[in-house]
Order: C-alpha cells, then sequence, then structure tokens
C-alpha cells in the first residue's frame, strides 16, 4: 500500500514541477519590477521617488486585460473555453516585454504634458507586463481546473514563488550606492592673526558605487522565468504524462474556481468562477496572488452558514476590504519609497523585498487557519491602518524623519512595511474566505472582486495628483559626502615664519 502510494507520487511529480513553474509565471514580471525600484530610483531614473506612483496608477489601467478576457467570455458560444488561447496570448506579450526590458529600460523621452524627460519605455513595457499579470489572473486558475484537485495547491505555491523568488535576486542584487573619494588637491592661502597658512586641502565627490549586478541583468532573469513559465505550459498541454491528470469529463458535477492576481502589493484582487458544466462566469479585479489560494482551495472544507450575514455585516465587511484595498494598493504604494528610501536605499530594498514576502505568508497563514471572525477583520484593519499610518507619516517628514541615521529607525519602518503587507493581505484574504462560505457565495465573490478594484482604484486616483502634481512628499538622496563641507578638507597647514617651514597638523572645514 505504501509503495504504491510512493510510485504513485514519483509518477505525478513532473506534472506537480510543470504546475509549480507554471505558477511562477502568473505575477513574477510586477512582482520584479516592485523590487527593482529602489535599484533603478539609486541609478537616477527620471521618476524618481515618483515611479511607484507611477507602477500604482499603471497597474490599474492594465485591468483592461482581465475585463477584454471577461467580456470575451461572456459573450463567447456556450461550452468554448477561451483560457488557453488567452494565456497564449498573454505569454507571448511577456516574453516580448521582458526582453525588451532587456535592452530599453533606460530610454526616455520628453512628454510634451510637462516637458519633462520620462522613462517611457519602461513605463510603457511595464503597462504590457501589468497586463499579462492581471489578466494571469482569470485565465491561469481557470486553465488549473481541468487538473486534478490536488494540483490546484501546487500551482498557487508557484505564485508564491512568483513572490519569493524576484525578491531574493533583489536582495542578491543590492543597491549600490555612492561612495566618497579624493577628486584632487590644492594649497590654499589663508591669513590668520597676522600669520601666512598655506593650506593643504581635498576636495571630495560621490562616485557611484554600483549594484552587484545591473538592471538589465534582473530583467533576464524575468525573462528567464517567463520563459520557463511558456514552456511548462505547453508541456501541461501536449504531454501524455499531464494528460492523464486531467479530470475526466464524466466524473465532473460541479466545480467552481475563484481567482485572484497580485501586485507586488499592487496591487487589487480578481475574482473568477467558472463552471466546468459549461456556464461561465469571471470576477473582475487585480490583487494579492496568494489570496487567490484560500479562495480556491478545494480541500479545505467549507462551512456554509445556514442563514447568511445580515445586510449590516455585509456592508461593514466590504467597507473595510474598499478602505484596506485603497489604503494598500492605491496611497501607501504610491509613498512607500517615500517612506523607506528616507532611511537610505537599502532600508528601502529590504521594506519592499520583504513586504512582497509577507503578502504569500499571510494568505497561507488564512489557508491553513481560516477564521469567520468579523471582529478579527476588524482588530486587524486597526493594526494594520495603524502600521500604514506611521508609514505614511514618515513620508511626510521625508526628507528628515526621526531616527533616520539610527538603525533602530531602519529597523521601525521596515516592520512597518512588512505589517502592512501581512496584515492587510491576512485581512482581505479572511473577508474573502468569510464571504465564500456563505450562501450565493458566488454572487459575493463577484462583488469582492468588484470592491477590491474600485477601493485600489480610488486609492491610486487620490495619491498620483498629491504626489506628482502637488509634490507634497520629497524624497531623501543620500549625500556620502556629507562628513565634509562643501565636499572640502583641510587636513595640514605649512607654516611660514621667519623664512623656515614647519608642518603643523590641524583642521580646516
Amino acid at each position: 500500500m505504501a509503495s504504491e502510494a510512493v510510485k504513485d507520487f514519483f509518477q505525478r511529480l513532473p506534472v506537480m514541477i510543470l504546475v509549480v513553474i507554471f505558477g511562477t509565471g502568473s505575477w513574477v514580471a510586477i512582482n520584479g519590477m516592485w523590487v527593482e525600484l529602489p535599484l533603478l530610483v539609486a541609478l537616477g531614473i527620471p521618476e524618481g521617488y515618483n515611479l511607484a506612483s507611477y507602477l500604482v496608477i499603471i497597474i490599474q489601467l492594465a485591468n483592461i486585460g482581465p475585463l477584454t478576457f471577461t467580456l470575451a467570455n461572456w459573450w463567447a458560444p456556450k461550452g468554448l473555453k477561451i483560457e488557453t488561447q488567452t494565456i497564449c496570448v498573454v505569454m507571448v506579450v511577456g516574453i516580448a516585454s521582458t526582453l525588451l526590458m532587456v535592452f530599453f529600460w533606460d530610454e526616455t523621452t520628453v512628454w510634451d504634458i510637462d516637458n519633462s524627460i520620462h522613462s517611457t519605455a519602461l513605463l510603457c513595457l511595464t503597462f504590457f507586463l501589468s497586463i499579462v499579470d492581471c489578466t494571469s489572473s482569470v485565465a491561469f486558475t481557470p486553465f488549473m481546473s481541468r487538473f486534478k484537485h490536488m494540483y490546484l495547491t501546487w500551482y498557487f505555491v508557484g505564485e508564491g514563488f512568483s513572490a519569493l523568488l524576484p525578491s531574493l535576486v533583489a536582495l542578491g542584487q543590492g543597491v549600490g550606492g555612492d561612495i566618497c573619494i579624493a577628486n584632487y588637491t590644492y594649497n590654499e592661502v589663508r591669513e590668520i592673526d597676522n600669520k601666512t597658512y598655506v593650506v593643504n586641502c581635498t576636495a571630495w565627490m560621490q562616485q557611484p558605487k554600483p549594484a552587484n549586478f545591473p538592471p538589465e541583468d534582473f530583467f533576464w532573469f524575468l525573462f528567464c522565468m517567463m520563459s520557463c513559465s511558456a514552456i511548462a505550459f505547453v508541456l501541461l498541454n501536449v504531454l501524455p504524462i499531464a494528460k492523464r491528470e486531467y479530470i475526466r469529463a464524466e466524473s465532473v458535477q460541479s466545480i467552481k474556481s475563484s481567482s485572484s492576481g497580485s501586485s507586488a502589493e499592487s496591487h487589487g484582487m480578481l475574482e473568477r468562477s467558472k463552471d466546468m458544466t459549461g456556464n461561465h462566469g469571471t470576477i473582475d479585479n487585480s490583487g494579492d496572488a496568494a489570496q487567490s489560494k484560500v479562495l480556491n482551495s478545494q480541500e479545505i472544507e467549507l462551512i456554509p452558514s445556514p442563514s447568511g450575514l445580515s445586510k449590516l455585516q455585509y456592508a461593514y465587511l466590504f467597507g473595510v476590504l474598499a478602505f484596506v484595498n485603497a489604503l494598500s494598493n492605491g496611497i501607501l504604494a504610491s509613498i512607500q519609497s517615500y517612506s523607506a528610501g528616507a532611511y537610505g536605499l537599502n532600508t528601502y530594498l529590504l521594506a519592499a523585498t520583504l513586504a512582497n514576502v509577507a503578502n504569500p505568508v499571510a494568505c497561507f497563514i488564512v489557508m491553513a487557519a481560516p477564521s469567520m471572525s468579523l471582529l478579527l477583520v476588524g482588530v486587524m484593519t486597526f493594526f494594520g491602518t495603524f502600521a500604514g499610518s506611521y508609514c505614511l507619516a514618515i513620508a511626510a517628514m521625508s526628507p528628515t524623519p526621526p531616527l533616520q541615521f539610527e538603525m533602530i529607525g531602519s529597523v521601525l519602518i521596515v516592520l512597518a512595511w512588512i505589517c502592512v503587507s501581512g496584515i492587510f493581505s491576512y485581512t482581505k484574504a479572511t473577508i474573502g474566505w468569510i464571504l465564500r462560505n456563505q450562501p450565493d457565495n458566488r454572487v459575493l465573490l463577484i462583488w469582492f472582486g468588484g470592491v477590491t478594484q474600485l477601493g485600489s482604484l480610488v486609492g491610486a486616483v487620490i495619491m498620483f495628483p498629491l504626489v506628482n502634481i502637488a509634490y507634497l512628499f520629497e524624497g531623501y538622496y543620500e549625500d556620502a559626502c556629507a562628513d565634509y563641507a562643501n565636499h572640502t578638507s583641510c587636513d595640514e597647514v605649512i607654516l611660514t615664519l621667519n623664512q623656515s617651514v614647519v608642518y603643523v597638523p590641524v583642521s580646516f572645514n
């Protein structure tokens, strides 16, 4: 018996691996862009600290992809499944966009709208990558519904890797920074107390210290991950060993699945319910990909409420959901660079990458120990708002926040961003779990997707003009030569007295 189980596991192992690799392509591009922002800022990209707010708006606009898929799916003839064709298109677009990003990420043009230089190629390619990732939310999970239920879990493991792997690579890449080096030396004559001093001075200058590898190499990594995901998708469609793991048509009663997608925490949730009998319904939204594991898990027994929640309780849940998404995916995401960057680019890198990892971890906790408590939703929202308020306050005080040059200041802001991402992800996933356990849960999950997207859009629209037009926030740029006044130091004086020369070491700044 045990030997048969082991044999069965190893027979299925290649398919499991392919499913995981396929899942990594879901949100890897935008997660990768999000954790690469600190280095792009360090390299002096024209948008500077405002780049995060541009990325938030771009992700919201990219929901045209899921909307198009939803409309096409709605008008398609009954029984026609278009997710396979859709995945082929988004894979090609994703691979092409990441490849073009390698060569053109630093290309700039002047925009007539504000007569300023912008990273046109980077922003345009990011838009196409956002369409790919947002559309994956509605296309990938329906494709997985043709496989046996156990493979859905492995797909979400791959989705988790789409956040984890780019974060680990970005941490290994670092952000470089600036170092202070001597530029040249010169002598300066000074009269002090009727005595002549010839001062030996050194002029210092900042020199960029490169990261461990350039952005081009990071974009090559994203290209390779997208390519591997595409290859895995093809193999899942053609390999006999993969086809053997399909659900037999005669054994299918009625299987519903809903899905969501993530944005380096950008980010909204997109849910999709699909009936395997041929009736299709979609939930159009984008957001935290790992939360879909909670809403789609086929291995956790649902606990439907016999009577359902009251209208007031539904209003409470949807109100909290809109608020949390407006804050996490719109407002706070737009100012993360100002908040964490105020303590240095290395702190910004840690905050961006660790917060990115906290998202799937929090959602896995919900799947492992789900809760139906409305009180817990409120408590977690309060603590998440508290951490978010701290991040927002620090951004408002940039470029001179408290504890700026203290280790404790960097630790606090990194922990705050981890809490924001983890707590809000947990809150959204818990709300999704509660709604899924209600009568008529399919309609509720559609509303879940709509409210999530609406909240994210409102937050993004509020913050974009405040950041890019009103300029309410000011970025902090480190000065490696700040210890030298005017970037100059004078550390030796040649004292001339009675035609004799004496060397006297003193310090002038």
